[in-house]
């Protein structure tokens, strides 16, 4: 019967961190909940939905082994409206009390013994990143992924490892990003790594390195499942085998013949007003109009019951064009550049537009015109 004295604060945030996991199932109930089991002098906790795993670990004072599965939820909420900085956790007669100085307090819990046993990766290859640079490319490559699950092609990050490179993809089919960084001299010279993250698992992994402070992620992969381990965290996802959008023929016969340079920061604040009225546009909602011209970038953003007009200087390569295009698109990609010039390339109104820091080539974007609908 699982007896422990733990810390608050850090049961609560291996709680955070394992909870990335778990989703309400009702038809296997004990998915719903998280596993602790206390062993040596430690407790364990792991979460799944079967799709994904997590588990980490703190350190505790075992009083007696034992293990249960929680349901968290209202346990989280408790934990952080008490101030002992130590708890004792107590399974008795099938629930599990908590002890703090003030209450004991009674929480129903499931059957461990109906907890599904959580495999490991024995085998594939392993590369070591600098977690923080990792995730800042996580994070920006992030926004072009399909967040709708029945798109489950696109529903995820595409993550290739081949000539010493790094490469990190999303597409939703109406844009792109792309990124590019050669690997450190450490991780060269391996075997190559494609595979496709799904975002959920994505979305738990950008919380789970935020909440912790480490300098070097693994990831290791037998491209069936990808495991990723994170100090005492660890992360086990399955892939998605279906075939992803052929990027490299999209970035090979790309074909611009204008080119455009903005003020990053400037072009920024245009945006963001813009998209205050275009976000209301029944016809082509975020839609703004971009009439490039004379080295100048007049772009108009409308809804039924306002308009705003916007002008900002340029300089332009090419001929004059007008095209519509997502707004919203737009800043997702520009708000991350972190070069003073963003670069456009435009081949006509109805051809896909790549969007990029003027200074750099490790990040690209690509995005597709609406259709044009004069005000």
């Amino acid at each position: 019967m699982l007896n422990v004295i733990v810390n608050r604060r850090e049961l609560l945030k291996a709680i955070h961190i394992v909870e990335n996991a778990v989703k309400e199932n009702k038809i296997r109930e004990v998915l719903s909940g998280i596993y602790i089991e206390a062993k040596e002098n430690k407790v364990i906790l792991k979460g799944t939905d079967l799709e994904v795993s997590i588990s980490t670990e703190i350190e505790c004072e075992v009083i007696q082994e034992g293990k249960i599965v929680i349901k968290h939820k209202l346990i989280e909420e408790f934990l952080k409206q008490i101030s002992d900085d130590k708890i004792e956790l107590n399974e008795e007669s099938g629930k599990l009390v908590i002890k703090t100085s003030a209450t004991d307090t009674e929480f129903s819990i499931y059957d461990a013994e109906n907890f599904p046993i959580q495999t490991k990766l024995e085998t594939g290859v392993e590369y070591n990143f600098n977690k923080d640079e990792l995730l800042t490319h996580i994070e920006n490559v992030k926004i072009s992924a399909a967040t709708e699950v029945e798109n489950l092609a696109v529903n995820c990050i595409r993550l290739e490892i081949g000539e010493n490179k790094l490469k990190l993809v999303s597409s939703d089919t109406y844009r792109l990003t792309f990124i590019e960084e050669e690997l450190p001299e450490s991780q060269r010279n391996k075997e190559d790594l494609n595979v496709s993250i799904p975002l959920k698992t994505i979305d738990g992994l950008i919380k789970i390195m935020k909440l912790i402070d480490e300098e070097t992620i693994t990831i290791k992969s037998d491209s069936s499942k990808v495991f990723f381990k994170i100090a005492n965290v660890e992360i086990l996802t399955r892939v998605i085998e279906l075939q992803f959008p052929d990027y490299k023929t999209i970035l090979k016969n790309v074909d611009h013949n204008k080119k455009i340079l903005l003020n990053t920061k400037d072009f920024t604040s245009v945006l963001r007003r813009t998209l205050i009225f275009a976000r209301d546009n029944k016809e082509t909602k975020n839609g703004g109009i971009f009439n490039f011209q004379n080295n100048k970038l007049y772009l108009t953003g409308t809804n039924e019951y306002a308009q705003i007009k916007e002008e900002l200087p340029t300089i332009q390569e090419g001929d004059d064009i007008k095209i519509s295009l997502n707004v919203k698109f737009l800043l997702d990609y520009i708000s991350i550049i972190s070069g003073k010039v963003t670069e456009i390339r435009l081949l006509n109104s109805k051809s896909s537009v790549i969007i990029k820091d003027e200074d750099s080539d490790k990040s690209l974007y690509f995005t597709m015109p609406l259709a044009l609908r004069e005000n």
